[in-house]
């Protein structure tokens, strides 16, 4: 059946055929799990102008395969202290975060989160130390680095906490 297929796709066709997760190859979508998020600073957006806070979100993501992976982007949305929702448009430069095969790897989400806004989140959270989060989002994928076969909507949905004190601490020192 294999040598049939061979001579009738080309080899690149088998292997495309295998990436795509036909009987003849086995492909298994990387899973992503929430490690955890950081306030990492504050920026200065510059059309319109807004200061904002940068809450990093750190995603552990295993590529079970036997080639490297890439995650090309990933959107989706932020929702803190389950009220406040901002949004997740992460588009890596060049090709995107390569991932090793058979590993895991930590994908580092920057998420921006408005001066008033984390003002808010601190307002409703004032009897609280760890301000509950959680992330829900897709991030689209490319399979192989020699072959480049797009994947698109591999999902996360992920809860966590983010320290209070690192917002606060942040904050004043943006104004």
């Amino acid at each position: 059946m294999i040598d049939r297929t061979a001579r009738l796709l080309g080899m690149g066709g088998l292997l495309t055929q295998a990436f795509l997760g036909s009987p003849l190859g086995c492909v298994s979508k990387p899973t992503m799990h929430l490690n955890h998020a950081e306030i990492s600073g504050a920026n200065l957006a510059a059309y319109p102008p807004a200061l904002a806070v940068v809450l990093t979100v750190v995603i552990d993501v295993y590529n079970p395969n036997s080639y490297d992976i890439a995650v090309r982007a990933m959107r989706g949305q932020v929702t803190m202290a389950e009220q406040f929702t901002v949004p997740i448009e992460f588009r890596p430069s060049g090709q995107g975060v390569w991932l090793g095969a058979s590993t895991t790897t930590s994908l580092r989400v920057p998420v921006t989160i408005p001066i008033p806004m984390g003002l808010a989140v601190l307002r409703t959270s004032v009897a609280q130390e760890l301000i509950p989060y959680r992330v829900v989002g897709r991030a689209d994928v490319t399979a192989s680095r020699t072959f480049q076969v797009e994947r698109d909507d591999y999902s996360v949905d992920e809860r966590g906490t983010v320290s209070r004190g690192q917002i606060a601490a942040v904050i004043p020192n943006s104004l």
